[in-house]
């Protein structure tokens, strides 16, 4: 592996396998049933050839579209949301699910006097080869591990004491909490942590009206979700708040 070269994974790699193993499969017998049953004038098992054949296709699409979510589409949608936060380059950060570093890190690069945190379980589900050297690892490459610091622990129960960070941010990371309850409690520590004035800003596909809500039964002001962006596949929104001070 390149030691110059940061790695911030691929995204959701089992679903890529599963849909890659539906391509394999659905587009040949798609086309086998299509071109040579035609011959003997079944109509049913030529539609069901197409349908089969179409269906791979669509698969395929989405593996090209994740392939290039993770490797193009979600540097650009860190940057719009990074941007927006108007950090001034003292504040303290924390990235929550932060994975391979991306928003993480992309955070410390722009913290010249702060810091920047990031909270993990490590999940190999979420993303190819997760762990915290391989964060740490690209922290020293983009040259910000002296202001980068990865902490293991649950978003649910964060080990870090109240009002300690200016922005929380976080990126496909929070829906993965697989109950309503969890993903509550995941939302009123992120607004335990923030100092009053503090901003936040979610980017997800899904739940983001759940964020949202409950961050405003939290107390959260100016709490808002964007339009979906196609910078990233699925397509995905950010809500945005802030602490009253």
């Amino acid at each position: 592996m390149n030691e110059r070269a940061p790695n911030y994974g691929i995204d959701a790699p089992g679903v890529i396998v599963m849909l890659g193993v539906s391509v394999v499969v659905l587009m040949p017998l798609g086309w086998l049933f299509a071109a040579r049953l035609a011959r003997t004038r079944s109509q049913p098992w030529t539609s069901l050839g197409i349908t089969m054949f179409v269906t791979g296709a669509i698969c395929l699409l989405e593996v090209l579209l994740m392939f290039s979510s993770s490797l193009v589409g979600k540097f650009r949608a860190r940057d719009k949301l990074l941007d927006g936060l108007g950090l001034r380059g003292s504040e303290t950060v924390l990235d929550v699910g932060c994975g391979h570093g991306l928003l993480l890190i992309g955070a410390a690069r722009r913290l010249p006097r702060g810091r920047a945190f990031g909270l993990d379980l490590w999940s190999q589900k979420d993303q190819a080869r997760n762990s915290r050297d391989a964060t740490l690892r690209n922290a020293r490459i983009e040259g910000v591990a002296d202001r980068v610091e990865v902490r293991d622990g649950d978003m649910q129960r964060m080990p870090f004491p109240d009002a300690s960070f200016d922005a929380v941010v976080a990126s496909l990371a929070i829906h993965n909490i697989s109950s309503r309850h969890g993903r509550r409690k995941a939302i009123q520590e992120v607004v335990r942590v923030l100092k009053p004035g503090g901003q936040v800003a979610l980017l997800d596909f899904r739940c983001v009206g759940q964020y949202a809500k409950d961050l405003r039964a939290a107390g959260m002001s100016g709490v808002h979700v964007s339009w979906r962006s196609i910078r990233m596949f699925p397509p995905v929104r950010t809500v945005i708040g802030v602490k009253p001070a």
